[in-house]
Formats: C-alpha cells, structure tokens, sequence
C-alpha cells in the first residue's frame, strides 16, 4: 500500500479538511466576538496561532489512533478486527475534543507576563499643549482600576510619575514591576485620540496596544476599556462589575471631571478648593469630588487662625459625609470621612473607617492616613509600622508619610524625628524645629531654634524673643506665657500650641494642659503634641485622665488597643507615663 493510500485508509484527508472548515468557522466567530467586547488585537491574534498549532496535532492524532467501538485504539497497519470505520461526525467529534484539549492545555501554560505595572502619565500631544492633567488624570483612572483587582500589584502614583521620563528597565528596576503602561493623549475640539502600549519592562518590547479615536464626551468608556485590556493579558480576573467601579471617578459629566483633575494636579491645598467646589456644583452626585473637597478643607486647618477652625471643622465633616453616601466603595472616601471624624473625636468611627478604606485599597494615602490616627490616639508604634508599610508601597516623599516624623518625636528619637522631616517636607521648617528642640535635654538647642525664627513673627516678637530674656527663670517665663495667653488681641495659628509646649518645657505642666485643652478644641489636628516626651508630666496629672475621657479616648483605647504610655490599672482607672 502506497503512503498516499495508507493516509486516505486512516483518514488523515477527511481530518485536515475538517479541522480546515471548522478553525476557519471558529477563527470567524472569534473575530466578530473579540469586536464586540472591544478585546485588544493580541487576543484574535492568540486564537489564530492556537488554530495552526492544532492542525499538525490533529493530523498526527488521526495518523496514530481510529475511534473504534473499544474506544480510541492505535491505529494498525491494517484495517483489522473491532475497527469502526470513522465517519464524518465522528471526525468532527473527534477534532472538537481536541480543540478543547489544546485550548486548555495552551491556556494554562501561555505566558501572561509579570502580573505588576507601572502607570505612567499620558503624555500630551494636543495641538496647544494644554491637556497634560488629561493626560495625568487618565493614568489615574486606570490605575484605580487596575488596583481594584485581585493579583495586579500596581506601582503608587508618586513613583509612578517620578520615573515617567526613564528608559523601561530603569522604570522596572526602581519601581519593581514586570509591565509598564504608556500613553499619549490628543485633544482637537470635541475629538480625543488616546494610544497605549503595554510595554515588558524587561526588554522594552511592546506586547500589546490600541488606540480610541472618540468624542471627548466617551473618554470614560476609553479609560475602562484601556484598563480591562491590560488586566486581560497580564491574566488577571477582573471580577463581576470590578473594572467599571469608578467610571469617570463617580461622575458622567466631562465639566465636573475637568475641574475634578486639574484639581487634583494642586493637591490637597487652598488652590483646589474652588475647582472641587465647581465640580460638585456641576454635578452633586459626584462623590469622589465632595470627599477631596473635605480633604482641602481640612488640610488648611494648619494655616488659619483658630477662630475659622469650626466653621471649616463643619464643612468638611458634611462633605466627607456626602462623599461616602454617594461613593461607599471609594477608598478614598471611606479615609476622607474617617480623617472628619477623628476631627469630631469620634475615634471608633474614624477607626472603622480607616478599617475599610484599607480593606478597599491599601495604599500610600489610605495607609498613612490610618497612621495618622493612630498615632494622635498614643498608638505609636502601630503608626510607624503603618507608615512604614506605606512607604514600601510609594516610596516617593510627601504628605501624609510626611507627618511621620511626629511618630519619632513621640518615641523620643529626636534625630530621627529631624531626618524624617528633613527627607519628606523639606529643609525650611524653623516652626518645627522648636518641637524638636522642646523635646532635646539642651538648653542650647532650644536658644538656637528660637533664634532661628524669623524676627518678625508674630511668635517671635510676642513670646520667644521676650522669653530669651528670662530664660533662666521658670516664674518669669510662667508670668509670660500667661500674659500672652491672655491677651485676645495676639493670634497666629500655632499661638497654644507654642504657649503649651513652653509651660511643659519650663516645668508648669497645669498651665501646660489647661492651654493644651483649649488648643485641641479648637484644633483636634494638634493633639499628637500630648505624647512627646516633654509632656510626660502633663499625662501624669490626674486632670489628664479627665480630659482624654471627656475626648472619648478612653472608650477607644479600651474597644480596641490602649497607647504604647498608658495602662488601665481597672475597669475604670488608668496611668500614663
């Protein structure tokens, strides 16, 4: 028998023509399916090299086996006993299986790449060159949505846009990640085009692209599919409605979310305030954008005079409320409201809701802001775990990692205070130094910050300047403070701060409280202050204890851990050190 009968006697034609018909009817489904869900081109590409592969297995299976009526047998030299002539159906049958075969086994095994990437900024490619907080804020879409899923470990926003001007590997290397995501974006009227690659960071291949070319009014439909095309090849699940969480941040108006980004571009500071408030006013379902507002509100707690504190206090805590009623499952609303609550002293929500921002995303900013808490209830080393925790995530500098170094002071390693502060907020801090120097055992260090603030303040000119003068003498100093605490005419937004600090330090640690209570009245934010070192004898007094009680302290210390200085000593007593 010749070799061209012995294929024709095993059926190998009948086979290849099968499998031929049926890889071309499926490679023809797949196309109109991966256009339909808008899947990236390597998907359709990944399904035709798998339909080759199959067609040589195929042959080679049908050359070795018949179906018989004994099931799947090596196939003889001849036609000999119990063997079925396989007929078409059965060929068909027999190339299906196979295919489910293959795809399983090529599904398994078919490199997904690194699940880790870096979001870099899109760049701006607009004929006027104003769109580079589009292009900003589309990465920062993205990545929140790709943090949503399960099994991507993306790389912070900070280090993120740090590296965004280095080579692949460098970028890889720094920010430890297997995949990097780029972009460009072009705005031309009502028309956006945005491009993306997936780049191996590695070798600095692209191993997946697209582009949309679309009205500005479907940029949130372009960001979602960006994203699930990204998580579909690194392999990840991207789980029931997952991806599709925060379209657009929580709005579907392209005004609110243009304010809401060149917003974000200025931070957390005053700048931001009118932009947010602009894009609430557009849209007030916008959720996401009351929860930054409360954030701005709050962060300029630390510049005003005390008077404007409870009017702000109010506002941000209604706006941090608002921002989790319309968006519950945004991390950053969840840390936003627990921040407005810690304000309120309401430490068992605030730790709930730190709590669950974390479990939603643990970031650098949910994680710090938790720390934060912590460590203004005396739960310092929690804090400083935290924020170390934080800082291996993101580890570019900055708020809130920045208030780090209060954890330090609090453990009384004033040097390490001092590189942390120096390293994360800059060289120019002469108002912290006197915090430092308040907690060192040496005069000399304290007459040197006090010399190091500027003359003209009002601190200097009002209380430390004249206090230089009597610094040997803790009546005199005493006499001072107490005029100055007095007088209602002399503000600046650290006045009972600076004037407590001085009383511990001088050793009048009642003064010391009795300003230390109005001072955190008026600004929860400076309650840290309670746990330096200098204010040991302050936590001694038994008017401590009453007062951090009446803070609702006590009832959080005892609901969850008491702070690394205090004990209870029964059901209704406790020391601080």
């Amino acid at each position: 028998m010749s070799f061209f009968d012995e294929l024709k006697r095993r059926k190998v034609f009948r086979v290849a023509a099968g499998y031929v018909v049926g890889a071309w009817v499926l490679a023809q489904v797949a196309d109109l399916v991966t256009d339909a869900f808008n899947s990236p081109d390597w998907v359709i590409q990944m399904i035709i090299t798998l339909l080759v592969i199959g067609l040589p297995v195929s042959l080679l299976l049908s050359w070795a086996f018949d179906l018989t009526s004994d099931g799947l047998l090596r196939t003889g030299s001849g036609a000999g006993e119990g063997t079925l002539v396989v007929g078409s159906k059965s060929i068909l049958a027999l190339v299906a299986g196979l295919f489910l075969v293959l795809a399983v086994a090529l599904f398994l095994f078919w490199p997904r790449g690194d699940r880790s990437i870096a979001v870099l900024p899109f760049d701006d490619v607009s004929p006027d060159g104003s769109q580079a907080y589009l292009g900003k804020g589309i990465a920062v879409e993205i990545r929140l949505r790709l943090q949503e899923l399960e099994g991507l470990r993306v790389a912070g926003e900070t280090s993120s846009n740090a590296y965004a001007t280095e080579d692949s590997r460098t970028i890889g290397e720094a920010l430890d990640v297997g995949t990097i995501l780029e972009g460009n974006v072009r705005q031309d009227g009502s028309r956006v085009r945005i491009t993306w690659q997936l780049i191996n960071a590695a070798d600095g291949f692209t191993v997946t692209s697209g582009s949309y070319d679309r009205d500005l009014e479907q940029i949130f439909e372009m960001q979602t599919q960006i994203a699930a095309s990204v998580a579909g090849y690194l392999g990840v699940s991207l789980g029931v409605g997952g991806v599709n969480a925060f379209s657009g941040a929580g709005t579907e108006s392209l005004d609110a979310y243009e304010a809401y980004l060149q917003a974000r571009e200025l931070g957390n500071g005053s700048a931001a305030i009118p932009l947010l408030e602009r894009a609430t006013q557009i849209d007030p379902n916008y959720g996401v954008a009351w929860s930054r507002l409360a954030l701005s509100l709050m962060s300029r707690w630390w510049v005003v005079n005390p008077e404007e504190i409870p009017e702000l206090a109010e506002r941000a805590y209604q706006h941090a409320l608002r921002g989790v009623e319309l968006s519950p499952e945004s991390a950053e609303s969840q840390s936003a409201l627990a921040i407005a609550q810690m304000l309120q002293f309401d430490w068992i929500g605030a730790e709930q809701a730190h709590t669950l921002a974390t479990d939603l995303l643990a970031d650098r900013s949910t994680l710090g802001r938790y720390a934060v808490t912590q460590l203004r209830t005396g739960r310092v080393e929690e804090a400083k775990a935290k924020f170390r925790l934080a800082e291996s995530i993101e580890p570019m500098g900055g708020l809130p990692l920045g208030l780090s170094w209060h954890a330090s002071l609090a453990q009384g390693l004033v040097d390490e205070a001092r590189e942390f502060r120096m390293r994360n907020m800059g060289l120019d801090f002469f108002e912290d130094n006197l915090d430092l120097a308040f907690n060192e055992d040496d005069p000399a260090a304290m007459i040197e910050a006090i010399r190091g603030l500027p003359e003209t303040s009002p601190a200097y000119v009002h209380l430390f300047g004249p206090l230089l003068a009597d610094f040997d003498s803790p009546e005199r100093i005493l006499a001072l403070l107490q005029g100055v605490y007095e007088d209602e005419e002399l503000i600046w937004p650290r006045k009972l701060h600076d004037i407590a600090m001085a009383a511990a330090y001088f050793g009048h640690p009642r003064f010391s409280l009795q300003v230390k209570k109005v001072d955190i009245q008026t600004n929860p934010s400076r309650i840290v202050a309670i746990w330096y070192p200098v204010m040991s004898e302050v936590r001694q007094l038994t008017e401590f204890n009453e007062f951090v009680t009446e803070l609702n302290m006590v009832e959080y210390w005892k609901s969850y851990t008491w702070p690394d200085v205090c004990r209870p000593l029964d059901d209704k007593n406790f020391t601080c050190s």
